[in-house]
């Protein structure tokens, strides 16, 4: 069962991983300043309007979840017809089993609903697992933005998916 969920469910159900998600293994969740910069990053992201859902058993246990961002279109403006996939992640008991497939899937049906074009994901470039799960799924490589944390950073890939129906 996928369903949306507020930043208390997310925080509560998905802190860990949303930690993961957004800093990789250099998180320390004993670091105050780890803790409240990740409070920070979430807060940013509902502020900016991005919509969460998770994917949870029928126990109401949890699985994985995802943000999209849709932005608000201007009525008979024609461009902002796009979005983007901000934040995906399974809990590792969960891998392999095709929730990231559907939650992704979700997020694009979101996306068509909005009446969006295409999609957009960025990804650590140097994360080729990621990357080859999104070229699975229909998105191609767009750009490749370097040294984005920093001098020598592989930086992030950006892929995109047209998602419109016509």
């Amino acid at each position: 069962m996928i369903r949306d969920i507020n930043q208390a469910e997310l925080e509560k159900h998905f802190n860990n991983l949303v930690a993961l998600v957004e800093a990789g293994n250099h998180f320390n969740h004993s670091n105050p300043q780890h803790v409240t910069w990740l409070k920070k990053r979430i807060n940013r992201h509902f502020y900016a309007g991005v919509r969460f859902f998770a994917a949870f058993e029928e126990s109401d246990w949890p699985i994985g979840f995802a943000g999209v961002l849709i932005p608000e279109r201007l009525e008979g403006v024609p461009f902002g017809r796009s979005t983007e996939l901000m934040l995906i992640g399974v809990l590792e008991a969960y891998r392999g089993r095709g929730y990231g497939k559907m939650l992704l899937e979700h997020a694009e049906k979101l996306s068509r609903e909005s009446g969006a074009y295409c999609m957009y994901i960025a990804t650590y470039a140097r994360d080729s697992r990621n990357i080859a799960f999104y070229g699975h799924h229909g998105y191609i490589p767009v750009a490749t933005l370097p040294d984005v944390n920093g001098p020598g950073d592989d930086g992030n890939v950006y892929m995109r998916k047209i998602i419109a129906e016509n």
